[in-house]
């Protein structure tokens, strides 16, 4: 039986990351599939795994002066239910699985497990989201699109555990956001596109991106600097 570490805050997780090298496991809806094993057989790990989902502080959505902030392990029902969440992200996270998955899936496992087809990929990068990355004695914060470099990869060292995302506040009153998958439920995105304008500096921009067209989310801003306007109505 694989060891279970269960943290009762966060300090005390980021010291179990310090000492084992172990499965980060937060609403598990991703972590449960990848190691299945077959029909009625239990998932199988082969290192220690690390229970997140205890941690409260983990759990919100704040907001500053500058930023809307999510805790890592706010479900998808929570996100979509806050008041504080641009839309576009609501509309993404509204086309993940069903209600029971999204009640236990939580944004920051959508990110980690870094696959090319997650929904709330599209919206996150094309809002420069940005995630905070702690370890014991670190904290560092990295743009999403530096953080997934391949299908399951990431740039989360072995002693990190990615705590929160943030959303630099922006008018995302203008939005486009579409999934196509091989039916209207519980289905892996076939190809889904996000698209934004906002305005920066008295400048309307565009902002796309793409996923599954690639080993990671595709978003390419030698085209949207194409589109750059002071009239919304161009």
């Amino acid at each position: 039986m694989e060891e279970t570490l269960k943290a009762k805050n966060i300090n005390e997780a980021l010291d179990f990351r310090s000492k084992y090298d172990s499965v980060v496991f937060a609403g598990g809806t991703d972590l449960m599939v990848e190691h299945l094993r077959g029909s009625n057989l239990i998932a199988k790990f082969n290192k220690p795994i690390l229970f997140l989902n205890y941690l409260n502080e983990l759990k919100e959505i704040k907001e500053d002066e500058n930023n809307i902030i999510i805790g890592a392990l706010t479900t998808f029902n929570d996100i979509i239910k806050s008041d504080l969440v641009p839309q576009v992200l609501k509309d993404s996270a509204l086309e993940i699985a069903g209600p029971p998955i999204r009640n236990i899936a939580t944004i920051g496992g959508n990110i980690c497990n870094a696959s090319p087809s997650a929904d709330s990929l599209p919206a996150l990068y094309a809002m420069d989201s940005i995630l905070v990355l702690k370890s014991k004695n670190e904290e560092r914060k990295i743009k999403i699109r530096d953080f997934i470099i391949g299908v399951s990869k990431t740039t989360l060292k072995n002693d990190e555990i990615l705590t929160h995302i943030i959303i630099p506040k922006n008018n995302y009153k203008y939005y486009f956001y579409r999934k196509i998958g091989t039916r209207h439920a519980n289905a892996l995105s076939k190809l889904a596109i996000c698209a934004l304008v906002c305005k920066e500096n008295d400048k309307y921009r565009f902002k796309i991106s793409f996923c599954t067209l690639g080993i990671t989310i595709t978003r390419d801003e030698s085209i949207e600097e194409r589109f750059i306007t002071s009239n919304i109505d161009d």
